[in-house]
């Protein structure tokens, strides 16, 4: 998680107290699996392409914020009785809303979130474990590219059968 801490430019207290940005990031499918394999993985510049093959936008990320620092103490800071994976980003996310600053979410199109192995403990509890789990599966392809990889075994079977049908022609 990116905690960014603000200065005011020019004045004091002329932007504080007003509002909090969430930026909506791009996120990276797992590269070895859109691209096939480690060895046709191009350079992560290249990979940093907004296609829906390649990632998707992640608008229920609340990790990455801009806030001032003032602000992030008068609300209250992070939930320090969170412990393990997730929930507190979420937590501070839903005490902005309630505050009476405004909180601005948009698309940002130069902002990536780039695929990293995630680790679940078991040490979590059931259901941030579940939430870490499915926040894993969401990352690794599209519907269609995970859908491909499971029914690889039924397409291979079914291309033999075309090529057999094919041969047999052929004769």
């Amino acid at each position: 998680m990116t905690l960014k801490y603000g200065r005011n430019p020019g004045k004091t207290g002329v932007l504080t107290g007003k509002k909090v940005f969430y930026p909506v990031l791009f996120s990276q499918y797992n590269p070895a699996v859109i691209y096939g394999s480690h060895e046709h993985i191009p350079p992560v510049e290249q990979q940093l392409v907004i296609k829906k093959d390649t990632g998707f936008w992640r608008d229920f990320g609340f990790g990455m914020t801009c806030q001032y620092r003032s602000d992030f103490i008068n609300i209250g800071g992070f939930d320090v009785d969170i412990k393990g994976w997730g929930g507190e980003d979420v937590h501070l996310y839903r005490k902005y809303l309630h505050s009476n600053l405004l909180v601005v979410r948009a698309p940002s199109r130069g902002l990536f979130h780039l695929w990293h192995e995630k680790h679940c403990a078991d040490q979590l509890p059931p259901d941030q474990y579940k939430m870490c789990m499915q926040s894993k599966a969401m990352n690794e392809a599209s519907h269609g590219q995970l859908g491909m990889l499971l029914f690889r075994h039924e397409i291979d079977a079914h291309l033999r059968k075309q090529r057999a049908r094919t041969s047999a022609k052929k004769a």
